[in-house]
């Protein structure tokens, strides 16, 4: 892949730089909202660790992208990196900060798979497409298009859950309604 095709995809990039910034601050204000909740609860910090390290993923990305002439393979190996130290890192803090009884919200086995599938994706679909530039195969960006559905998914459904959510449902049970 040359340059040239790599800079048709500048407002791609722009575009996810900016939206995971904007998500990023979302997100930190939804943890902010709920935070005595999630400080009780190891799974809601391992959402969040999660929600807000997948926007930091794509920002890294839509940064990564946007560096003027820049060969195809650097981007490529920027993009390995980036998806595997997040995996590692989201894997790493959800075995110290597990799912348990206190962080209930979508805390199902389901929603749980569900959560662990769209981090997978979000990860390792970058790191397929750097592994494509490096091989030089043509589309081998457009992996980053599922990549960032994934990581948008998950990281506003945790904005939802953490603004909304968790106060609402504290403040049934308060009120006896649960």
């Amino acid at each position: 892949m040359t340059d040239l095709a790599i800079a048709d995809w500048h407002d791609f990039f722009v575009t996810i730089a900016q939206v995971s910034a904007t998500l990023a601050g979302l997100l930190f204000v939804g943890i902010t909202i709920s935070l005595n909740y999630l400080l009780h609860a190891g799974g809601y910090l391992s959402r969040a660790f999660t929600a807000l390290f997948l926007q930091f993923e794509t920002l890294l990305l839509g940064l990564f992208g946007l560096l003027p002439h820049q060969p195809a393979w650097a981007l490529g190996i920027e993009f390995i990196v980036s998806g595997l130290a997040v995996l590692v890192g989201i894997s790493l803090y959800a075995n110290n900060f597990p799912e348990d009884e206190h962080s209930h919200v979508l805390g199902s086995m389901w929603p749980r798979r569900m959560r662990r599938a769209l981090a997978a994706g979000g990860t390792l679909l970058p790191v397929a497409s750097g592994i494509s530039l490096i091989a030089g195969w043509p589309g081998g960006l457009y992996f980053l298009m599922p990549a960032q559905v994934c990581c948008l998914y998950l990281s506003i459904g945790n904005a939802w859950v953490f603004a909304v959510e968790i106060p609402r449902r504290k403040d049934a049970a308060e009120r006896g309604e649960v």
